[in-house]
């Protein structure tokens, strides 16, 4: 069982849903279902030159709490990872994060570039994504617990 992933240049330990296999790693892209640290998809390249994938055995532990996202946002590779006040590019309200997704995902697969554009105190502007060098993006809903509505129930795995 893969208890967390981490993906080149960016020291994040990214917490799966669900395990993810290596067998899964050879197709041209990978959509992942994460809960820490923060809720959402990543998407990661088949260009990718490191993925990891760290398996340990239950020992009482759990999984961090993700970040409560405040707006959908875009996480790209940084050298120290996500933080409280740093999840990433606000998108605009109301973006559809599944489309956006299958567009990264062939950006990937095409090596190909595009703008994706910006929201919030952003608005206006662009983000350039290069998919012949992108590794991994994180695409983040608005949490559900800034809503104020019910988690759906349920337990986390523990990891």
């Amino acid at each position: 069982m893969t208890n967390y992933l981490q993906i080149q240049g960016d020291p994040t330990k990214w917490w799966p849903v669900q395990p993810v296999e290596a067998a899964q790693l050879r197709g041209p892209t990978l959509s992942v279902a994460i809960q820490a640290p923060l809720y959402g998809t990543l998407v990661i390249s088949s260009r990718t030159a490191t993925i990891t994938l760290v398996s340990k055995p239950d020992v009482g532990g759990s999984v961090p709490s993700g970040a409560d996202i405040l707006v959908e946002s875009i996480y790209l590779p940084t050298a120290t990872g996500p933080s409280p006040g740093s999840t990433g590019y606000e998108l605009p309200a109301g973006t559809n994060l599944a489309d956006l997704a299958s567009e990264i995902a062939t950006l990937m697969s095409e090596g190909k570039s595009q703008a994706i554009p910006l929201g919030g105190a952003l608005s206006g502007g662009v983000l350039m994504l290069n998919g012949a060098t992108l590794p991994f993006v994180v695409l983040a809903p608005v949490h559900e617990s800034v809503l104020g509505e019910p988690s759906g129930g349920g337990s986390v795995p523990s990891g």
